[in-house]
């Protein structure tokens, strides 16, 4: 009996009919970087299609379940108190560790692809790593690095391509390129839907510097400005195509703690000399995190395929909360137990209502809740570590 060909020697056969027939695209997941190792991360790999559906807003929350399965890789990298989603980076099927430890001759770079590593070189802005609180860009095919230095105002360079090793950076000279803000006040930052487009929004740290809303076009290496004011997201926002709007976690007060919300998408370039007034923006309706405030860390929005989103939020596990409060001076002689991070992970579609609200589409929901443990004394990441790639 003839032997049946596999679909993929079927794809890959020759002839006018095989090669109009679409490439098979790669099945994307939700990749977590976690500091439950001693030496460093473990990535962490799972399959959003998998989590159990929600009956809606009523549904009770899962219980929280241990990683059963091993990581699909481990990185050394020095644990980060704060601000540790700064120092991991995505670009193309790649996540890089930034900060892989000051005994490391260059930076970790695994291909979620093939989950193989490879190593980048330092940026040549932060050789001697006298930089604070980098920011960090994918944007038409380059990743993008931006920095306070010692002994400057801002550095910049990017890595173009990122595919396959050999990794070469090319620094950004020309004042035009080099960012007008102080990188370290970074509040969020949104791709344009052209592709090229990057629009970062910062704040001001010194007396007499204004905040502002800025955009790069990645092409010509040009920044612009355009305004005094702020985009209203807090860490990446995300270009939804139904909604014809930026999508991100809101920021600035506390009137949009734990909600979404969407803003009208900015012209590219602003007219010579002239700023643009803010953007308009509604506020999600749905509280979707942030319910224990005592307990939450922090938060990250990842935009999947077909308009979905994921949000996962990290969090202190609710029995640990003794361990929190305890009084200092017991703690010196009898340390409480290490907490545990729990990280709630649901999906969702976004929609405007008949009376123009953002809402979360029920019907799509999904969750799933899981639980590790800090294998250190640090005080570890506050916002979790996630990418969909």
């Amino acid at each position: 009996m003839t032997k049946r060909k596999s679909s993929d020697e079927r794809c890959s056969a020759g002839g006018d009919g095989a090669a109009k027939r679409p490439a098979l695209q790669r099945k994307q997941h939700l990749y977590l970087v976690l500091d439950d190792w001693e030496r460093g991360y473990s990535v962490r790999r799972l399959d959003v299609h998998a989590f159990d559906s929600d009956a809606g807003a009523g549904a009770a929350d899962p219980p929280p379940e241990l990683f059963t399965e091993p990581p699909v890789a481990r990185i050394e990298a020095e644990h980060a108190m704060r601000e540790s989603d700064r120092r991991f980076v995505s670009h193309g099927t790649r996540i890089f560790a930034m900060d892989p430890g000051e005994g490391s001759p260059a930076i970790p770079a695994l291909d979620t692809r093939t989950l193989g590593l490879s190593v980048c070189p330092w940026p040549p802005s932060s050789s001697n790593r006298n930089y604070v609180l980098p920011f960090f860009a994918s944007a038409a095919g380059k990743l993008f690095v931006f920095t306070d230095d010692t002994t400057a105002r801002a550095a910049a360079a990017y890595l173009a391509g990122g595919d396959r090793p050999p990794y070469t950076w090319t620094a950004m000279d020309a004042r035009a390129a080099r960012p007008p803000f102080f990188t370290s006040q970074v509040t969020c930052h949104a791709m344009h839907p052209d592709g090229r487009t990057l629009f970062v929004s910062a704040g001001s740290r010194r007396k007499g510097h204004r905040s502002g809303t800025f955009s790069l076009d990645t092409d010509r290496l040009e920044w612009t400005r355009h305004g005094d004011w702020l985009l209203p997201f807090s860490g990446e926002a995300h270009f939804d195509a139904k909604l014809e709007a930026w999508v991100g976690l809101c920021g600035g007060g506390t009137a949009g703690a734990g909600r979404l919300c969407s803003c009208d998408v900015l012209a590219p370039v602003a007219a010579a000399g002239f700023t643009s007034p803010p953007p308009s923006w509604k506020l999600g309706e749905d509280e979707l995190f942030r319910r224990n405030p005592e307990l939450h860390l922090g938060a990250k929005l990842v935009h999947m395929d077909h308009g979905k989103f994921c949000l996962v939020e990290h969090m202190f596990h609710k029995d640990d909360e003794h361990g929190l409060r305890s009084d200092r001076v017991n703690a010196r002689y009898c340390p409480p137990p290490r907490p545990r991070r729990v990280l709630e992970i649901t999906t969702f579609g976004l929609k405007y209502n008949k009376e123009g609200q953002l809402r979360t589409s029920t019907l799509q929901r999904a969750r799933a809740c899981k639980m590790y443990k800090l294998p250190h004394d640090a005080g570890g990441s506050l916002k979790p570590l996630a990418f969909w790639l």
